[in-house]
């Protein structure tokens, strides 16, 4: 499948709402609009996350990551971590579709 990500990334800031692309494997491949502050918790999965626009602050135990356009993060399975953003858009793989 291919996606003008340039295109959905738009799409998905001026309506402030994530965007499901498709299912890999039996997780959901989705844009992520992330405007708000996630408390610290922890998965059992590893996750990733790719800015594609805006900005993202992330904390992984006690180490912080500020992200901009073009990084991306890996978070171990396990691992303590919170986000904040003010408006962004993220690249991920979740095993559900309702957007954190």
């Amino acid at each position: 499948m291919y996606y003008a990500l340039d295109e959905k990334v738009k799409q998905v800031m001026a309506k402030k709402e994530d965007l499901t692309l498709q299912m890999v494997n039996e997780d959901y491949l989705k844009l992520q609009y992330f405007a708000k502050e996630v408390d610290w918790h922890y998965e059992d999965r590893d996750e990733f996350f790719i800015v594609l626009a805006g900005t993202a602050d992330f904390s992984i135990e006690d180490t912080d990551y500020s992200l901009k356009k073009g990084d991306l993060l890996v978070i171990e399975a396990g691992k303590r971590h919170r986000a904040s953003s003010p408006g962004s858009v993220l690249l991920s793989i979740e095993p559900h579709e309702r957007g954190r």
